[in-house]
């Protein structure tokens, strides 16, 4: 235990920092307590900036109040020790620490706010949103380094300076890095496809949907639940297929009908036309076809091509299922079924063992 002349001497420090604690340690328990509360209460309401405003500055208040209690007990400290490092030290510290903490909130602010406004706004672009927010915590980190390096006294414009020249050494490093880069970019501007969508890399046989859209890679979910990460760059050079943006799905199938039926085509036809033009669940608007195109190997052909008027393919498959049900329904009706692969084996009768044609090939040299 130090010596009970020390406790006399420092009593009002001690007194001073004593209350100092009590007062931030009230302040940061009543903050946390009311903010939170306050925070439910606005979560799910019509005001997202509001809301996204307390989310972002409520811990980062907290620390503020602890980083300023930390100032003035260190500033009693120094008035009590006379340290001259203390004192070089305690004001940087703060300005950092306020700088910090204001960067903090603006990542939060940056964070939470697009969030809660595309939740109050479910048909607005989440795209949009995304690259707002990202560019703009690009932005909150650029401007608070450089005001963090001049309150330490770091020669701003040298840096800049040098990292010019640095930024030249480095592009050339790190060309794949900045590919996909400006890759994201393109993606954000361009949009050829958009988080949740489903999308085709049909040269890579990758498909998946879209969950999210980083600054390096493209993070895709495929069928079968496995993650897929493609390098932002590889939508520049390659095709890519969103089956979401389609008008309608296809419909194309051969129907084989046997030989024989070649008298009944006639009729057949007419009755899957009549059939494919009223059908509710086909897109009239776009082009419809039924015609007998090809003489098969073992049928005669007739081709089955329209539009399902959906984009879903749970509903198109059913669709599909429809027309063809009903078109074996017309083939039969006029008497003709589907034709199946047949193999014809024609066998010659065996030669007697005294014909003269095989004995004259038997015996030839």
């Amino acid at each position: 235990m130090p010596h009970p002349n020390w406790f006399d001497s420092h009593r009002d420090m001690l007194t001073h920092i004593g209350i100092v604690v009590a007062i931030a340690a009230f302040l940061v328990v009543s903050l946390r307590v009311a903010g939170l509360r306050l925070i439910d209460r606005l979560a799910g309401g019509a005001k997202p900036l509001r809301e996204a405003l307390y989310r972002s500055a409520h811990y980062p208040m907290l620390a503020l109040i602890t980083l300023c209690a930390a100032y003035l007990v260190g500033t009693l400290v120094n008035a009590q020790i006379h340290a001259t490092v203390l004192s070089h030290f305690l004001d940087p510290s703060l300005h950092v620490g306020i700088l910090v903490t204001i960067a903090w909130a603006g990542w939060n602010l940056t964070k939470f706010y697009p969030l809660a406004r595309r939740s109050r706004s479910p048909g607005t672009d989440p795209m949009l949103y995304d690259m707002a927010g990202k560019l703009a915590r690009l932005g909150v980190l650029a401007i608070v380094g450089l005001m963090i390096l001049r309150t330490l006294n770091f020669p701003i414009a040298s840096i800049l300076t040098f990292g010019g020249v640095a930024g030249v050494a480095i592009g050339f490093a790190a060309q794949g890095v900045v590919s996909n880069l400006f890759g994201a970019l393109v993606i954000y501007m361009d949009q050829p496809f958009k988080i949740g969508e489903w999308i085709v890399l049909p040269q890579m046989n990758i498909s998946g949907t879209v969950e999210e859209i980083g600054w390096r890679s493209t993070k895709l979910r495929g069928f079968d639940t496995y993650p897929y990460y493609v390098p932002n760059h590889v939508f520049n050079s390659h095709v890519v297929e969103t089956p979401p943006r389609m008008q309608a799905r296809r419909i194309q199938q051969t129907l084989p009908v046997r030989y024989s039926d070649v008298s009944r085509l006639p009729a057949i036809l007419q009755d899957l036309r009549a059939y494919i033009g009223n059908h509710s669940g086909i897109d009239h608007s776009q082009s419809e076809m039924v015609y007998f195109t090809n003489y098969g190997a073992h049928s005669l052909d007739i081709l089955i091509y329209c539009f399902a008027a959906t984009v879903q393919w749970a509903e198109s498959l059913a669709i599909q299922e429809d027309v063809l049900l009903n078109a074996s329904r017309i083939i039969a009706g006029h008497g003709g079924q589907l034709a199946l692969p047949v193999t014809r084996v024609q066998l010659q009768p065996a030669q007697p063992e005294g014909d003269p044609d095989v004995q004259k090939v038997a015996s030839r040299p």
